[in-house]
């Protein structure tokens, strides 16, 4: 996530829910997650076949226009006119102009905001659709829901609000996990990126648009439900596909340099054959456009799952799809894992740098590869298991930027625990209400994070094993705040409490609480801390909840984790 926190002027006006608990034989009081299939009421088994259905629906806004963008920069300046042409940008004297259509020649500005950078980016076209992706899996009493939505995030308040939405269309689902590409060329859907720092740029229309879609998806996907013939799911090193290592697709911008290179990718057939259903699972912020494009696009995601389902082509050679829907899971995309500054090498032997379309999709066909590999490579799983966990809990919003901005409605999501009748402060800190989840089908598991998770609180690395290049050292020389190694958490990890053999972490999922950093690492600047960053590699503090926010991840995952694993 990348935003300029707002120096609001603002006059800040100056407990966990409770859980449901099990009682076992001996009348002690045993914890249990808030949520759980099978074996809970209404979803007491998950017998019988497997089966699964896909579909996606259009996040493309209906109705903005352009602007005539004379520096090129994709910032909206007060010397530069916006075209006046209505819902389909078309105006008289345009190739293929239909004639007025809504809000052409009202001097209004019918504008979306591009999230992912800076503030005052109005979308000027659209390169590739976005969309809401969803994959249903259902097996006796158990029914769970994954959307993917091209988007920078959602908050929980909205998630909660698709679920609801679910619930009323009686789709019989008992679970849905909504998770964000954080696609940085999308339209804004949290509120950070609007024409100024202080006026939220995510419309009330457009986000009821995402809910309705959200929705739709699901229903779409119930529809399509078949008996699965075939599922399998597999992983591959990423790092392996370049001499350059992991520098072939991103590179870590903090310190210490540590990179969760596997890739995982899935598929599921029908009786018949037929692909239902594809995934693939990564961490690298899909930002390659960069931020002078003004063009709403999921960047390499795009290309990726369309190469998974209709095939991958260059020159040299062909590689042909798999049909159905492919969906991308959000992996660690945190502390940053970048695909900004570098080269793309593709199998022709084209190298490309400059933030271009190309560049993007070369990107995306690289990893459409990737995930064939690991698929074709997966031996056939039989009757798989099918659970889900899930546990709710609050957390401080100590970031003072935070703060300002939930208090002031700019990020508009629900807050607890203070009074607004007294000033903000350690003593009566506002909190917000989070989830985290657990998934499991056969081999495979998914555990969930609030936010862009630091990959090294998934799987260590302190020791410079998970570099990922042997073209970087895990700690930059020149770094001139580094971090302090000995004071890094030994472990376990959250990849350490899972124990299947394809174990995901997915970042984005049911919220966007911004960057999830260790402690031992979490340094705010002495003169204006969280609004600048501290020397060294520090811009992720100010764009995080706080630094309670990963000991709690962990707490809450861990005990989680001991729950699923006991069962």
């Amino acid at each position: 996530m990348r935003r300029t926190l707002p120096l609001l002027t603002l006059a800040l006006l100056s407990c966990n829910s409770d859980k449901d608990e099990v009682i076992d034989d001996s009348g002690a009081a045993a914890w249990a997650p808030d949520a759980w299939c099978p074996g809970a009421a209404g979803c007491e088994s998950a017998e019988g076949a497997l089966s699964a259905g896909a579909a996606l629906t259009s996040l493309v806004p209906e109705c903005f226009e352009a602007f005539e963008d004379l520096d090129e920069d994709a910032e909206w300046d007060s010397n530069e006119v916006f075209l006046d042409c209505g819902c389909d940008r078309l105006c008289e004297g345009d190739e293929g102009y239909p004639g007025p259509d809504a809000g052409e020649g009202d001097g209004e500005f019918q504008v979306v905001w591009l999230a992912g950078f800076q503030n005052n980016r109005p979308a000027q076209g659209v390169h590739d659709p976005i969309q809401a992706r969803a994959l249903v899996l259902d097996k006796g009493d158990t029914r769970v829901a994954i959307v993917v939505v091209d988007l920078v995030g959602l908050f929980y308040d909205q998630v909660q609000a698709i679920r609801e939405g679910v619930d009323a269309a009686g789709l019989e689902v008992d679970h849905v996990l909504v998770m964000s590409s954080h696609a940085h060329e999308g339209p804004d859907s949290v509120g950070l990126w609007g024409p100024t720092e202080s006026v939220a740029g995510n419309p009330p229309e457009y986000m009821a648009f995402i809910r309705q879609q959200a929705v739709e998806a699901v229903r779409l996907a119930v529809a399509d439900l078949r008996e699965v013939g075939e599922y399998k799911v597999g992983s591959v090193d990423a790092a392996s596909y370049s001499e350059y290592g992991i520098l072939s697709v991103l590179q870590d911008k903090r310190d210490p340099k540590i990179v969760d290179t596997t890739f995982t990718a899935g598929i599921f057939r029908d009786t018949a054959g037929e692909t239902i259903a594809t995934f693939a699972h990564f961490g690298n912020h899909p930002e390659a456009m960069a931020d002078e494009n003004g063009l709403i696009t999921a960047d390499y995601i795009y290309s990726l799952r369309e190469g998974l389902e209709s095939g991958v082509v260059w020159d040299s050679y062909t590689r042909e799809g798999y049909g159905g829907v492919s969906l991308f899971f959000t992996g660690t995309v945190g502390g940053m894992m970048t695909p900004l500054g570098i080269t793309v090498r593709d199998p022709d032997g084209n190298e490309q740098r400059e933030y271009t379309f190309p560049r993007v999709i070369a990107m995306g066909k690289l990893k459409a590869e990737w995930a064939m590999d690991a698929i074709e490579a997966a031996t056939p799983v039989q009757d798989p298991d099918l659970s889900f966990a899930r546990v709710v809990f609050r957390l401080p919003v100590e970031n003072w930027g935070f703060q300002a901005l939930f208090l002031s409605n700019i990020l508009d999501r629900e807050t607890f625990d203070w009074d607004p009748a007294q000033a903000v402060s350690d003593e009566n800190m506002p909190t917000v209400e989070t989830e985290i989840d657990h998934i499991a089908l056969g081999p495979l598991e998914m555990l969930t994070v609030p936010g862009e998770l630091l990959p090294e609180l998934a799987i260590g690395g302190y020791d410079g094993s998970k570099v990922g290049t042997s073209y970087q050292e895990i700690i930059d020389e020149d770094n001139p705040n580094p971090p302090d190694l000995s004071q890094a958490p030994e472990g376990p990890y959250l990849k350490d409490y899972m124990t299947r053999e394809h174990r995901l972490i997915l970042g984005l999922a049911n919220d966007e609480l911004g960057y999830i950093v260790p402690p031992y690492n979490f340094v705010l600047d002495d003169f204006n801390p969280w609004f600048d960053e501290a020397e060294g590699d520090h811009y992720e503090e100010t764009n995080s909840l706080g630094p309670s926010l990963a000991p709690r991840i962990d707490e809450e995952s861990s005990r989680l984790m001991e729950w699923v694993n006991a069962r």
